[in-house]
């Protein structure tokens, strides 16, 4: 496992948080959509479990 992998892997998982975070700040909005805002974290989610599985492969 290179440190380039595994900072790839964090930067995905970096930036599913900022786009999850970002659907968040909508609510309560007209633009807010909850499906969108699901499927942030949800992408958000599966970003981390695959940052943990490269950190764990160390």
């Amino acid at each position: 496992m290179t440190s380039e992998q595994e900072s790839e892997a964090a930067r995905r998982y970096i930036e599913a948080g900022k786009v999850a975070a970002a659907e968040a700040r909508k609510s309560g909005t007209p633009e807010y959509d909850p499906r969108a805002h699901e499927r942030a974290v949800e992408h958000e989610r599966k970003m981390a479990d695959e940052l943990a599985k490269e950190q764990a492969k160390k």
